[in-house]
């Protein structure tokens, strides 16, 4: 699919689809704001997805497959996934190390992975890339794997695994890393495990990627400049909001709503620690070492693909 003329200013429009809740609204309202996207020749325009899951396909992924939307922001799993299934899409640049945590109520005797025999454990969806490596890690360091010990209610929204645990339906919730603060500063729930510490007690030292900037492979291919066009603004975005503190209080009230300034500083600092800006052959070897363990640890079931296929990466982007 070609990139359409935005009749106002003339430049290629790059059309992209998110989450209300997830942390991208926060880069774009700064690349806006900046106009980082006319800088570097096209106009990023947003669609708002539901946060849902339909069959294997989460909101976003349906926009893309569909044509509504050109690029997405998944993870790497996924992409071998509907590679794998014959869907076409590949990922051309890292959006960063975005990965959730299990979190409990402040009384739990769940401190760690050890303690989740037996327990009631809320996921958003059995083949999150969150809860496989979790489950990675309970084999690897304990030897069980809590999807055949525990029980697991598949919630297929984040809101519906917030309120899974805030009535007391399960006892522990896997859930996106940006929806952690806010619970946490009520005094009732505590984060035990963040998912970025399983990948490096799995043995995965540096940085690793975990979701990706996805197109079609048809629109990579037809679209290369317009692509790397959102790479530079991309990158130029990343590191304003890394060194400016004073644009994160106009996003905490423009995007997030108003939030507290004690949870916007704790999103705000993760989100820095977890955003890339590197893509070449060694980020993506150090994601290979991470699928491989995986595998290695779980087999093809644990993944749902025994490979990562060609293609999942789109090669002439990588430096």
């Amino acid at each position: 699919m070609m990139a359409v003329n935005n009749g106002a200013t003339g430049l290629p429009v790059l059309r992209a689809a998110f989450e209300p809740t997830g942390s991208p609204r926060w880069f774009v309202y700064a690349m806006k704001k900046l106009e980082l996207d006319a800088k570097h020749g096209f106009d990023l325009q947003i669609t708002l997805v539901r946060d849902q899951i339909t069959g294997a396909f989460q909101s976003f992924e349906v926009a893309l497959k569909e044509g509504a939307v050109d690029l997405i922001d998944i993870d790497w799993i996924v992409i071998g996934r509907h590679r794998t299934d014959g869907l076409p899409v590949t990922a051309f640049f890292p959006y960063g190390r975005i990965a959730g945590g299990l979190v409990v109520p402040s009384d739990s005797s769940i401190n760690g992975l050890q303690d989740l025999h037996g327990k009631r454990v809320g996921v958003v969806r059995l083949r999150d890339k969150n809860w496989i490596i979790l489950r990675a890690a309970c084999m690897k360091q304990f030897g069980f794997d809590p999807q055949q010990e525990n029980t697991i209610v598949e919630a297929l929204s984040k809101g519906t695994l917030a309120d899974l645990l805030k009535s007391g339906q399960v006892d522990a919730a896997l859930q996106w890393w940006q929806l952690i603060p806010p619970l946490v500063a009520t005094g009732a729930y505590r984060r035990v495990v963040d998912v970025l510490d399983l990948i490096a007690d799995l043995g995965i030292d540096g940085a690793v990627p975990i979701t990706l900037f996805t197109v079609t492979d048809e629109f990579a291919k037809r679209n290369p400049e317009l692509l790397r066009g959102f790479v530079r603004a991309f990158c130029d975005t990343a590191d304003y909001l890394k060194a400016n503190d004073e644009i994160w209080a106009e996003i905490g009230e423009q995007v997030m709503g108003g939030i507290d300034l004690r949870i916007l500083t704790i999103l705000r600092d993760s989100w820095r620690r977890r955003v890339m800006t590197a893509w070449d052959g060694s980020t993506v070897r150090q994601i290979e070492r991470l699928f491989d363990e995986l595998l290695k640890v779980g087999g093809g079931p644990l993944l749902g693909i025994d490979r990562l296929p060609p293609g999942t990466f789109a090669a002439e982007f990588i430096e």
